[in-house]
């Protein structure tokens, strides 16, 4: 939000006070100090001011504007709550008190004054952005793209509405995927989507791959997995249209950058990925996205003291991203920092119970401190995702520890089992490269 827009949110003085009095006085100076951009001073104003007049809602209004623009969130939530509802006529006060919410980490209590502020001013882009980030951060995907929608049907030029609604329905396909996926006949679709996904990125050796197995499995798939196939395709379809709309209309903004460089490090183009991060993280400093970005692929590229930076930067400015903590649990967890990764995938897995990904690093850690019977558990729940045997071989150790030595010996088999099935694949690839 850029500060003359903040700034303009400022009420005057005329017709809340008599000239001469002690409030009035107050007030101009706080409005001079405001103008000359020292807003501690005038704080300091506002509050001696609300001394005189506790709930003048005006004072109120630009105390609140005033803790905004000193990142001051708690003190202007608290400041703008004591007014948006009562006065519905101070706008301002609605939006500083759903921006701050969403600045302190608090999306719920952000929807109620949007909400109210879009009601007179049904256009507000700030508002309307503003909702639809509260929304996002609570999970809700499809009610944000819906908000994202409404902005770019009003304004379709509006880049950072169509970066959300972008990543909206990438999540919304994400998801839709993922319950593919899960589903008793939906492993022939969920192969035909990675195919879809391999073909459009040009690797058409990985991509006959999946299909070959999509092909495999066909028969035996049902109504319901081809319903939710088609579910999943579409999402991933308004995704990518999306995106594209977005370098149409801004190819140089920060959020085409972090696009291009998800597609440059879903690809492996990992050098090229880095640099489109660190060019949007050079445009929007203070924003978590890029930063993730950045994070995510020193993480794969296996560089994890600097992942490890830019993953706690990235979580410090928002301590919703989950992603953050999951990368951050993964690495304690190859550095055997196995105490401190353990309440970091305990979190992780509050939001995310089907992560097998995170249940297997949970394990993992269990298992290195020797908590043989907390990690056979989570290992028994993360073999489902097993395709090189790992896993398996890991639970095989943890049980062998505890001495089920028959269901030990099963995960030995399966763990042999898998390890030939990817080395097959492996050459198959490699011969077909």
């Amino acid at each position: 939000m850029r500060k003359i827009r903040f700034l303009g949110c400022l009420l005057l003085l005329a017709g809340v006070g008599l000239a001469g009095d002690d409030y009035s006085d107050l007030f101009r100076e706080a409005a001079a100090y405001t103008q000359q951009g020292k807003y501690d001073e005038a704080v300091i104003k506002y509050k001696a001011a609300l001394v005189i007049r506790p709930d003048a809602p005006e004072a109120l209004n630009n105390l609140a504007v005033m803790y905004y623009e000193l990142r001051k969130y708690a003190d202007a939530l608290d400041t703008a709550s004591k007014i948006w509802a009562g006065h519905p006529e101070l706008r301002s006060a609605a939006l500083i008190a759903g921006m701050s919410a969403i600045q302190c980490n608090r999306p719920k209590e952000a929807i109620a004054p949007l909400n109210q502020l879009l009601k007179s001013d049904a256009d507000n882009r700030d508002a309307l952005l503003a909702l639809a980030s509260a929304h996002f951060a609570l999970n809700d995907f499809a009610e944000a793209a819906r908000i994202y929608e409404r902005r770019t049907a009003h304004a379709s030029d509006d880049s950072t509405a169509w970066y959300g609604r972008a990543i909206c329905y990438e999540h919304m396909a994400e998801s839709a995927s993922k319950e593919l996926s899960l589903m008793p006949d939906g492993a022939a679709y969920s192969k035909r989507l990675l195919g879809e996904y391999l073909q459009s990125a040009g690797d058409g050796v990985l991509a006959r791959e999946a299909f070959g197995q999509s092909e495999e499995l066909t028969s035996t798939s049902s109504g319901e997995a081809l319903k939710q196939y088609e579910t999943a395709r579409d999402l991933a379809r308004k995704s990518r249209e999306s995106f594209e709309h977005l370098l149409q209309i801004a190819p140089d903004s920060w959020q085409a950058d972090v696009f291009l460089g998800d597609v440059d490090r879903q690809h492996g183009k990992l050098d090229s990925a880095l640099a489109h991060y660190k060019k949007a993280v050079d445009k929007q400093p203070g924003n978590p996205g890029p930063l993730l970005g950045l994070g995510t692929t020193y993480w794969e590229m296996g560089n994890y003291g600097t992942a490890s930076t830019y993953l706690h930067q990235a979580l410090t400015l928002n301590p919703n991203a989950k992603q953050a903590v999951f990368e951050l649990a993964n690495i304690a967890v190859r550095r055997h920092a196995d105490a401190e990764a353990i309440p970091l995938l305990k979190q992780y897995l509050a939001a995310q119970p089907d992560a097998l990904a995170a249940r297997a690093d949970l394990g993992r850690a269990y298992f290195h401190l020797g908590r043989y019977e907390e990690a056979v558990p989570e290992l028994m729940k993360a073999a489902a995702s097993d395709e090189r045997g790992d896993i398996h071989y890991q639970l095989f150790s943890a049980l062998k520890k505890l001495g089920r030595n028959e269901e030990a010996a099963v995960a030995l088999k399966e763990s042999y089992a898998l390890k030939q099935a990817q080395l097959k694949r492996a050459q198959r690839l490699h011969s077909a490269q």
